[in-house]
């Protein structure tokens, strides 16, 4: 896994913590029939957690680099 680097022209700053991650996503149990919008996921620290939970995951990047990253690590997305 290549890691993407953060660019500051896009504010971009990285969740990289797993078990911060986890409990964001815990959070949203409780409406987990309800469609999920993740915008910035970058490079889907948060995303793996959401697709575990919730079948209705969309997500927005504008980054290219890390929608690349995305495409090979979910693809499913």
């Amino acid at each position: 896994m290549i890691p993407v680097k953060p660019k500051k022209s896009l504010g971009q700053h990285f969740l990289t913590n797993l078990e911060t991650a986890a409990r964001i996503a815990c959070t949203l149990d409780a409406h987990s029939d309800l469609p999920v919008l993740e915008i910035g996921p970058g490079m889907g620290v948060l995303t793996r957690f959401l697709l575990e939970k919730h079948d209705n995951l969309k997500v927005v990047e504008l980054d290219r680099e890390s929608v690349r990253f995305l495409q090979i690590h979910f693809p499913a997305l």
